[in-house]
């Protein structure tokens, strides 16, 4: 598939334009330099169906004293991901003219100078369209003054895409992806397990808090199937996140979450489970996603089986609501225990989407109903009459009884896993619609 990635320098509005080639808001933008650290991935689409692969990078700071903590592994990003890229994208800042900065990256970029296209931003402010003959100096032949915010000369930079682009196969057209988010608090080492799964370096890893802000999108291959794996923003409690910046990437994570199929819940071994562990989890389960517990770091320290009993017991104390996640421990770092995730997405998931006949539900209905009678209402017995299935992802099953009254949240959970353990639905939440002749009630 034909690779389209944007540099520039911090500021210039490489994610403003990332998110208007995308045709969706997946970039996050601020005032603030900075906001991109990890390459972002995304699949975008021309008007002929035609599809390409658009990354967005890291602002590129040079000098001795770079304001970005992250500035060296900035740059490293963006190498590896111009060396693949069939088109460039240098983006500069018409109303700032040039930069020592833009004619470092220039200078970087000479050898693929045939395949970058110098995109000037911002001309539609004032004085700055008459900057642009400026950027001549930095010695690529193709230059075209843009707007990346309001779509000024965007469609001539989408007619060079398209005189690239190659034709997608019908087949990765027509197959959808496993979508799965790594989720949890800041450093648990979400980052580091995205890598680990990519085998590459996608994200920036840093023992500095809060590394990653963009959810970062990272399309894999392994034995044949597809995988879409986002790479979340730590979630802070609310009292930390007081920065305009820390709040936009926590919506980003929350609306990561709302995309996936399955979240990997990743917890620090070396921490233990905290209540923002908790607050993290519950999103998830919110949101009615598939998820799979993840303990990172248990490399660390030497770790006995009844210690990891011991954490699972702490785990499942805590985590009570996502009691039908299983757990899985592992090191990002050394890769140990890392290739049993991708077998158990896969498990988890064929449950999340599975189909189940009328027929197979009323039996496993009336075998628990059988063993367990539900709680009488009002002296009057509890009947229920058979099931059916509403919907996957998650499963939801409508019941049909004499009345649509709660059912007492002991006997609901019963059920719920009296459904789960027939039909192999590990990971999976189960949701159950109470129904009478008149009216619905969910539960």
């Amino acid at each position: 598939m034909t690779r389209v990635v944007i540099i520039g320098r911090p500021n210039v509005g490489k994610s403003t334009l990332f998110n208007r080639l995308a045709g969706a808001r997946r970039a996050l933008v601020h005032d603030l330099p900075g906001m991109t650290r990890d390459r972002l991935n995304t699949i975008a689409e021309l008007d002929d169906g035609r599809r390409y692969e658009l990354t967005d990078t890291g602002g590129l700071e040079y000098g001795a004293s770079p304001l970005s903590a992250y500035a060296p592994e900035i740059r490293a990003q963006t190498r590896r991901a111009v060396e693949s890229a069939d088109l460039i994208l240098f983006v500069v800042d018409g109303s700032a003219g040039v930069m020592a900065e833009d004619r470092d990256i220039a200078e970087d970029l000479r050898p693929l100078a045939s395949r970058t296209l110098l995109l000037v931003n911002k001309t539609d402010r004032r004085d700055a369209e008459e900057s642009v003959s400026e950027f001549y100096e930095l010695g690529y032949e193709r230059v075209m003054p843009i707007s990346a915010e309001h779509g000024g000369g965007v469609d001539a930079v989408i007619e060079a895409i398209a005189e690239i682009a190659t034709e997608a196969p019908a087949q990765e057209k027509k197959e959808e992806p496993v979508r799965v988010a790594i989720i949890g608090r800041p450093n648990v080492g979400k980052s580091s397990l995205l890598n680990r799964l990519t085998s590459e370096e996608r994200a920036v890893v840093s023992p500095i808090s809060g590394t990653t802000r963009d959810a970062i999108d990272s399309e894999i291959v392994r034995d044949g199937k597809r995988y879409l794996l986002i790479d979340t923003a730590g979630i802070r409690r609310k009292g930390k996140t007081t920065a305009g910046p820390d709040k936009l990437a926590v919506i980003s994570a929350r609306k990561a979450i709302e995309r996936c199929e399955i979240a990997l819940v990743m917890l620090d071994a070396t921490e233990g489970v905290t209540a923002q562990d908790a607050t993290v989890a519950g999103y998830a389960e919110e949101a009615g996603k598939a998820a799979l517990i993840v303990v990172n770091k248990w490399d660390v320290g030497q770790h006995s089986q009844d210690e990891a009993r011991k954490f699972e017991e702490s785990v499942r104390f805590k985590l009570k609501f996502l009691a039908y996640a299983p757990l899985e421990f592992i090191s990002a770092k050394t890769g140990r225990r890392v290739e049993k995730i991708l077998p158990r997405v896969d498990a988890i998931v064929a449950g999340y989407r599975k189909r189940v006949r009328t027929s197979e539900l009323n039996e496993i209905l009336a075998r628990a109903v059988a063993a367990h009678q539900p709680p009488a209402l009002r002296g009057r017995p509890r009947r229920f009459y058979y099931a059916t299935q509403l919907k996957t992802g998650p499963p939801t099953f409508a019941l049909f009884s004499n009345s649509d009254a709660p059912l007492h949240f002991s006997y609901r959970r019963y059920l719920e896993n009296e459904f789960r353990d027939a039909l192999g639905l590990e990971g999976c939440p189960i949701h159950l619609l109470i129904r009478a002749r008149k009216g619905m009630k969910r539960e």
